[in-house]
């Protein structure tokens, strides 16, 4: 199931979810939700530039 981030307060599974927490929805449920959750795109290429691009800011700082 795809990951979802909450921007309101939900309840699901019988917790109560904050706004900025991770949840697993179907695309039905939240396609039903609308704005008040945005999926989580997994981006592993773009988080390994990200990383790197860091390192090399970091030595060229000292």
């Amino acid at each position: 199931m795809p990951k979802y981030t909450a921007n309101a307060y939900l309840a699901h599974k019988g917790k109560i979810v904050k706004p900025g927490e991770e949840l697993d929805l179907t695309a039905k449920q939240a396609d039903f939700l609308k704005d008040k959750v945005i999926e989580v795109k997994k981006d592993t290429k773009g988080a390994a530039d990200k990383s790197s691009s860091k390192k090399e800011e970091q030595k060229e700082t000292k």
